[in-house]
Formats: structure tokens, sequence, C-alpha cells
């Protein structure tokens, strides 16, 4: 191969690098229709940025900050009261060790989520969210280890006049039948995880946001298209991709919310 020919080669494989990106992206924005007019910002387990997750002082700066939502995690303690952490053990965001699931609620609140704070029960970030008419987006989280967590949560935000401003979500479709089957005016949320490239037909069908990851939205912007054309909202979780310009970019897509960490950044943007 002569010198000269390799040059060509290269030359057009760069052309060819620029070229496909900027006509992939450029027809989506071209018939991606209108954006949604009020991203919603979702505070990632109520933030984790400045304070300990999952705890009732993270609760209380993102509704400060004046967020829309606050995400958690529900499982249930060893006597059967519904408890917000995220990991199945205590290990990693408590002083304490053990699984969730086979520890009492007194031992649960006898440990240090950070700075002090405790695991709160799922009924006190109710009562916290409802003071100030916040949404709330908790995930049935280890639904197999916790039968029937779903439906004692939808029967919890019914108890507390809260259904209306909560969506449950869940990885799994059983799960978020078994909410619907508990109570059908509960909206539901589907997520998926970083090898889910299409949010085509998801299962239950009667889910109304869908919560990809943002790798696969930023690599298949087209998927955020469909959503909206059958009707239902795209809410994105960020995992660690959060960064300024990708939230931008994200923003551009025309996803319906952002799940972050650092809720205070978005505002920023937003605004």
């Amino acid at each position: 191969m002569t010198r000269h020919l390799l040059k060509s080669i290269l030359r057009y494989a760069l052309l060819a690098a620029v070229a496909i990106p900027l006509l992939y992206y450029g027809a989506y924005f071209l018939l991606r229709g209108k954006t949604p007019a009020n991203p919603q910002v979702i505070a990632h387990r109520g933030g984790t940025v400045g304070t300990p997750e999952n705890t009732l002082a993270a609760f209380e700066n993102a509704i400060a900050l004046g967020v829309d939502w606050l995400e958690m995690d529900v499982q249930r303690s060893r006597d059967g009261v519904l408890v917000v952490i995220h990991d199945t053990t205590v290990d990693r965001t408590t002083d304490g060790t053990g699984r969730v699931g086979e520890l009492t609620l007194a031992e649960l609140r006898a440990l240090d989520a950070g700075g002090g704070e405790r695991i709160p029960t799922f009924a006190e970030v109710i009562a916290l969210a409802k003071k100030s008419g916040v949404k709330i987006l908790p995930e049935a989280k280890s639904p197999q280890l916790y039968p029937g967590l779903g439906a004692e949560m939808a029967a919890m935000l019914a108890e507390n006049d809260y259904v209306q401003n909560t969506a449950v979500q869940s990885f799994s479709a059983a799960a978020l039948e078994e909410i619907h089957a508990a109570n059908p005016d509960l909206q539901l949320c589907r997520l998926y995880g970083k090898k889910d490239f299409s949010l085509r037909d998801p299962q239950p069908a009667s889910v109304q946001i869908l919560c990809p990851m943002a790798l696969p939205v930023l690599l298949n912007p087209w998927m955020v298209r469909q959503a909206h054309a059958d009707g239902r909202r795209v809410f994105v979780w960020l995992g660690s991709l959060e960064h300024p310009a990708i939230l931008r970019w994200l923003l551009a897509i025309g996803v319906d919310g952002l799940m972050v960490n650092d809720p205070a950044q978005l505002l920023v943007i937003g605004d």
C-alpha cells in the first residue's frame, strides 16, 4: 500500500467518523419534536452530595432546594416495618453490619447513617414529603427478598393519601404488576439497566414512566422519541455520568426528568 493511498484511506475514515454522528444526531434533533416544557428534577436517594443518602436530612435538603421529586429505596425490617435504605446490607451506609431484612427496626434505628442521621421509615419520608407537597419516587428494592413489598407500599401510600403524588419504581415487572393490582391509581415507573437500549413494549404495559440509564439514552436517543410516541414519560438516572455537559445534552434530547445525586447542580442548569 502506497503512502498516498494510506493517507486517502485515513482521510476518508476521519471524515466518516465525523459525518456519521452528525447525520445520526442531526436526524434525531430534526425529528425529535418539542422538548418537555418543565423537565423534572429528581433527587436520587434525596441527593448524595453533602448529605447522607436516603436520610431525612437528605430529603429535607432536597425539598429546600426546590426539587420536583424525592427518589428513595424501600425495604422491610425483620419485624415487618418498611424502611428507606438502598443496599440490602447496612454495611456501606451505616456504622453497622448485617442484612436489612435480618435486623429489627430498633436495631436499624440504633445505627448511624451518617452525621448522626438514622435510617428513616417509609412512613416518615411520606409524612415529610406531604408537608411540602413534593412528589416521591420510591423503589420497591430487591422485591424477591420481601414477598408482598409492593402491595404494602401501595397500602401505606393510600393510608397516607399520597397516591396522586407518587410513582413507584422497580426493575421487576412482577413487582410492578403486584403494585398495580393493589392500587391501579398508582403511577408505575419501570427501571432499566446499562445494557437496555430499547424502551419498546415495556412490561407491564401499565407503566407510565420509563427510567433508563443515561448511557443507553446518549447512544440511542431514539428510545426517548419512541416512549413519547407511546404516551410515556422518560426519567433518566445518571449513575457515574453526572456532568453538566451530559445533563444539558440529555435535556436537549428531550427527557422528561433527570435523577441526580447533586440536584443543586441541575437546578442551576435548569435556570
